[in-house]
């Protein structure tokens, strides 16, 4: 499969929005153990971290098997 430049760059711009992403989601779970440890939303902020960390695990795979196919 042949990768142009506008799909790898997409990709890594995919993997720079998810990784923000999980940084600031990371730092409101963080906030909130401290200072609201029984606060409802809680649970819901932890699973999206983990359906995040599977997206970011799933678009890297993507774009190494691209850099591989593109580079081999």
């Amino acid at each position: 499969m042949a990768v142009n430049r506008f799909d790898a760059s997409s990709e890594r711009r995919e993997l720079g929005r998810l990784v923000r992403q999980l940084q600031a989601l990371t730092f409101e779970i963080r906030e909130l153990r401290k200072h609201e440890p029984d606060a409802p939303e809680l649970a819901a902020k932890e699973r999206t971290l983990e359906q995040l960390r599977w997206r970011l695990a799933n678009v890297a795979r993507r774009a190494a098997a691209d850099d591989a196919a593109a580079n081999g």
